[in-house]
């Protein structure tokens, strides 16, 4: 019984099945079964409300704002400004400040609208960063960074804290006065020749005006307009005594002891420790010794020698007419008027 039952069960692996109309095909015993179900993952916890609003989702787009896609760091600025936290960090400004340069013009603008939407308090520390980048696009190869460089540059000097504006003054009095030469296509350093005159319409022959250092631009006059209000302020900023309330006020501290002026820095000189070498930055030649731009009186000393160059382009837009020739005729008596007071503390 028993090796029977074993002979067909033996058999039966060599049975060849029977087809039979109407059925399907039974499937070998090797099959494997290739079909799949999808099945979803639902996590309550991510709401839209809690990602919108939560710190990894803010740092994300932060990220995003390198991104290799256009279209995806205009979109991630978007998200920043409508999502700025109180406390703003450095990793924002690190991540944004060198979209100053970006070749989309849409990304520059969503660039511009951030920082204007960031707090006064929390953009005031990271100045010098941003005017890095700033006088990058006044230099640039690209004539519409350059065009827009001076928007970013007004928006810091008409910021509503002083202190930013400032900054801009007497950290990068000089190197800003160099970029707005080569904006505006101006040979600042180029001396008076012996024997020609000092007035506006020196070197006129010699150093011509030029819109945003490219005449080819559509939009030239209109950018030259905007370099010649920022250049118009930074100069009246640099050059006036009473600026604001607060400025003042700080200048006129009471002296609380007889002896208390032996112990502060002396008036009567720009650079009192210079003799030190302290302050000692290229030991090339060209710029030996970095001069300090907290006083007026300094800050016309780094002027004096770009002065003759500066009156020349002025004078040759103010010979334009229209809103350019009003706004370089405004700047020459402004300049004029400065360097006769300068005289005069001489």
């Amino acid at each position: 019984m028993g090796s029977q039952r074993k002979k067909k069960e033996k058999k039966k692996d060599f049975v060849k099945p029977k087809l039979k109309v109407g059925k399907s095909k039974p499937k070998p015993t090797s099959h494997t079964e290739l079909g799949f179900k999808a099945k979803a993952i639902d996590l309550p916890e991510q709401s839209i409300t809690k990602a919108h609003t939560s710190r990894e989702t803010f740092d994300h787009y932060v990220s995003l704002a390198r991104h290799h896609s256009h279209t995806t760091r205009r979109e991630a600025l978007t998200y920043l400004q409508s999502h700025l936290p109180e406390d703003v960090d450095s990793s924002l400004f690190t991540s944004i400040s060198p979209l100053i340069l970006d070749p989309t013009p849409t990304v520059r603008a969503a660039v511009l609208s951030l920082v204007r939407a960031i707090p006064s308090s929390s953009l005031a520390p990271h100045v010098h960063l941003i005017s890095l980048y700033i006088h990058a696009g006044m230099t640039h190869l690209a004539p519409e960074v350059r065009a827009d460089s001076s928007k970013f540059m007004l928006l810091l000097l008409k910021a509503e804290e002083s202190d930013i504006a400032m900054q801009l003054v007497t950290r990068s009095w000089e190197k800003s006065l160099h970029c707005f030469g080569s904006l505006l296509g101006w040979d600042l350093t180029t001396s008076p020749m012996s024997g020609s005159s000092t007035g506006p319409s020196a070197h006129t022959d010699s150093i011509k005006w030029n819109n945003v250092g490219n005449a080819t631009s559509i939009d030239g006059i209109v950018n030259a307009a905007g370099h010649l209000e920022a250049l118009s302020l930074f100069l009246r900023l640099g050059l006036s005594d009473n600026l604001t309330r607060e400025m003042q006020a700080q200048s006129q501290l009471p002296v609380y002891h007889a002896d208390t002026g032996k112990h502060l820095i002396p008036r009567n000189t720009t650079a009192p420790y210079a003799r030190l070498g302290l302050f000692v930055e290229d030991k090339s030649g060209s710029l030996s010794t970095v001069w300090s731009t907290e006083d007026t009186s300094a800050r016309y000393q780094l002027l004096k020698p770009m002065l003759s160059g500066m009156l020349s382009g002025l004078d040759s837009g103010r010979r334009r007419g229209g809103e350019i020739g009003r706004t370089c005729k405004h700047l020459i008596d402004f300049l004029e008027k400065a360097k006769l007071e300068a005289e005069k503390l001489q």
